[in-house]
């Protein structure tokens, strides 16, 4: 089972008011929409997976019948479209869940050399896979997407002998180069799998119209796992906080008790926004 980050900070900093209105824009395997819920928060909850959805569906029941499809670069015609517009908190954790690495036979994780490339959140809806990408991306976009020129030509040389198709393609580029604790092809999977869902640019579109559908006083929280989320969210706080329109807390970080516990959690950061 995944388990939510920073649970406690999320709910203490969202101030859950009874029939008050939150979105979790990343609903995941609604961990933290089911702490929402308990306080006596409506949840309008938006997953891009639809494997996940119909997981998430069956963990709720009917204590929360606005769980939708869709990504959250959308999150407006979404909240609009369920009747949430006087919204008292959002909450957006990036990423994917511990499920997809742990069971998902997508190519989130590289512990299965067999399961394919794909990395697509809704295969339904997405044409493009990681496999689509390693192939056809010239080597100085491939450069751009690792931020490796050492790897983008490996991966060009490789493909020249053989196309990319399995998680054990990758694997291979990476065969002898294991340096601490930190498998060497963790950055490229992510890296990979970010491209896929265009990650960034979503998290770029979704934040500027989540602050719109705050009420007076809402809450903006979004926990990230790396730096390349944490700078948007970042930078989009900060452009809020100098119109003066916003304010924002202290970086928050997990305890080291969770940590102990979770240590998938060790890399997130959470930023609260109030609008003001």
């Amino acid at each position: 089972m995944h388990e939510p980050v920073l649970v406690s900070e999320v709910i203490d900093y969202l101030h859950i008011q009874n029939n008050a209105q939150y979105i979790d824009a990343t609903l995941g395997a609604a961990g933290h929409s089911l702490e929402i819920l308990k306080r006596g928060g409506m949840v309008l909850g938006i997953e891009a997976d639809p494997a996940m959805l119909k997981f998430s569906k069956k963990r709720v029941g009917e204590a929360c019948p606005t769980l939708v499809l869709g990504n959250f670069r959308d999150i407006a015609k979404i909240a609009r479209g369920s009747g949430f517009t006087n919204v008292s908190g959002i909450l957006f954790d990036l990423g994917i869940s511990s499920i997809h690495f742990d069971t998902d036979a997508r190519g989130f994780s590289f512990k299965d050399p067999s399961s394919p490339l794909d990395m697509r959140l809704n295969p339904e809806v997405q044409a493009v896979t990681a496999a689509d990408l390693l192939n056809s991306l010239d080597q100085t976009q491939l450069t751009n997407l690792f931020e490796s020129s050492r790897l983008a030509r490996d991966v060009v040389n490789a493909r020249k002998f053989k196309k990319f198709a399995l998680v054990g393609d990758l694997l291979s580029l990476f065969e002898g180069k294991t340096r601490g604790k930190i498998h060497p092809a963790t950055k490229a999977f992510m890296d990979l799998r970010i491209a896929v869902n265009s990650e960034l640019d979503n998290i770029a579109e979704a934040l500027p119209d989540a602050f719109d559908l705050l009420a007076k006083g809402g809450k903006l929280c979004v926990i990230s796992f790396h730096s390349g989320e944490d700078r948007i969210v970042k930078e989009n706080f900060r452009r809020l906080v100098d119109q003066g329109i916003a304010e924002a807390t202290d970086l928050i970080l997990p305890s080291q008790s969770e940590v102990e516990r979770n240590p998938r959690s060790r890399s997130a950061k959470m930023r609260v926004l109030t609008k003001l």
